[in-house]
C-alpha cells in the first residue's frame, strides 16, 4: 500500500492533469508572422506603443497603432486610472480599424509582450476569437534585420464591428473576488506580479495611492516569463511557477499595478501553460490602494506556500 506522502502527490498530480487544457495557438513567431503577412487577406498588425515611438523608432510594415488611452476606461468612467475599456468603445475602435470578427489581429510591442498582452486579454475577455502575440515583438523583427516602416498605413475602411466570438469573462477577477479570495487557504492564490520595491511597499508607481501590497498576495514578477528572444521555452515555465507554489490544481488571480503586467501573466499561464483556473484582477493595486477602507501589507515577502 502506498504511504500518505506519496498518495498525496498522486492526487496533486491527478488534479493538474484534469485542470490543463491544451494550450493555445495565441502566440506565433517571426516565421508565423511573415507568411501571414504573404498568405492573409484580413490581417491587422498592430503595434502596441507610444505613437512617438510608432512614428520615430520605426514599425512592421502595415502595422496600424494603438496606444493605451485607446483601450481603457474614459477618465469619467471610474475615479482612479487604468481600467479597462467598456464593450461598447473597444467596438468602435475596431470599427475604425476596419477590423470584422474574422479578422485575424497580431499584437506586439517593444516591452517584452507586456502592452501587447493587455489589449490581447481585452479582446479575448469580450469575444474577439483571433488575436494574437508576436513572440519577441518588436526586437525579434529587428533582431533578423527586417526592414522598419516610418510612415503610417492607409486607413482603413470603417466596418461596423461587433463581437461575435466566445467571450472569456472567467479570465476578469473585480475587487469582491479578490476579498474572496483571501478567505481561501489551501487552493487558492492572490499573485502580485510587479517589482519586488512595490510589493515591499519600498516604491509606489504613479497612479498608486498607497505603498505596499494586498494582504495575502505572495510575489512572482512577470518578468522571469521572458528574456531577451520573447517567452521561456514551456518546461521553463512550468518549473518556474511551480517552485513558487503557482499550480493549475489552484484558483489563481493576478494583479500588478493596473492589470497590465498581470495581462501578461494571465497569457502565460492560459495560453502557454493551459492553466484554466486563472483570472487578471483588472483594478489591481490602483483600486485597491485608492479604497482607503481595505488592508495594505508592506514588508519583505513570506514563503509562497
Amino acid at each position: 500500500m502506498p504511504c500518505k506522502k506519496t498518495l498525496a502527490h498522486l492526487i496533486i498530480l491527478l488534479s493538474i492533469v484534469m485542470t490543463v487544457r491544451v494550450h493555445s495557438n495565441a502566440l506565433i513567431s517571426l516565421d508565423d508572422l511573415e507568411q501571414k503577412i504573404r498568405l492573409s487577406t484580413n490581417l491587422l498588425i498592430l503595434d502596441v506603443r507610444p505613437r512617438v515611438r510608432y512614428q520615430l523608432l520605426g514599425h512592421i510594415p502595415g502595422a496600424h497603432n494603438i496606444w493605451r488611452p485607446a483601450f481603457q476606461a474614459d477618465e469619467h468612467d471610474y475615479p482612479f486610472s487604468g481600467m479597462r475599456a467598456s464593450r461598447q468603445k473597444l467596438s468602435q475602435l475596431l470599427s475604425q480599424l476596419g477590423v470584422t470578427p474574422e479578422t485575424e489581429i497580431i499584437l506586439y510591442d517593444d516591452q517584452q509582450g507586456m502592452n501587447a498582452a493587455r489589449l490581447w486579454w481585452l479582446l479575448k475577455l469580450y469575444g474577439h476569437d483571433r488575436a494574437s502575440i508576436l513572440n519577441g515583438g518588436l526586437s525579434a523583427w529587428e533582431n533578423h534585420k527586417k526592414k522598419l516602416n516610418f510612415k503610417s498605413p492607409e486607413t482603413p475602411k470603417q466596418s461596423q464591428y461587433q463581437f461575435t466570438g466566445t467571450p472569456h469573462p472567467q479570465w476578469l477577477a473585480e475587487i469582491e473576488q479578490v476579498k474572496s479570495i483571501q478567505t481561501k487557504k489551501e487552493n487558492a492564490l492572490l499573485v502580485d506580479v510587479r517589482s519586488l520595491d512595490e510589493f515591499t511597499g519600498k516604491t509606489r508607481k504613479s497612479g498608486a495611492y498607497r505603498h505596499g501590497r494586498i494582504p495575502g498576495s505572495i510575489w512572482f514578477e512577470y518578468k522571469q516569463t521572458v528574456n531577451e528572444n520573447g517567452f521561456l521555452d514551456k518546461e521553463r515555465l512550468r518549473r518556474l511557477f511551480q517552485s513558487a507554489g503557482i499550480t493549475p490544481d489552484k484558483e489563481i488571480i493576478v494583479y500588478c499595478q493596473s492589470g497590465v503586467r498581470s495581462a501578461h501573466t494571465l497569457f502565460v499561464l492560459s495560453e502557454l501553460l493551459g492553466y484554466n483556473r486563472i483570472k487578471n484582477y483588472d483594478g489591481s493595486w490602483i483600486e485597491w490602494s485608492w479604497m482607503r477602507e481595505l488592508p495594505a501589507v508592506q514588508g519583505p515577502p513570506k514563503k509562497n506556500r
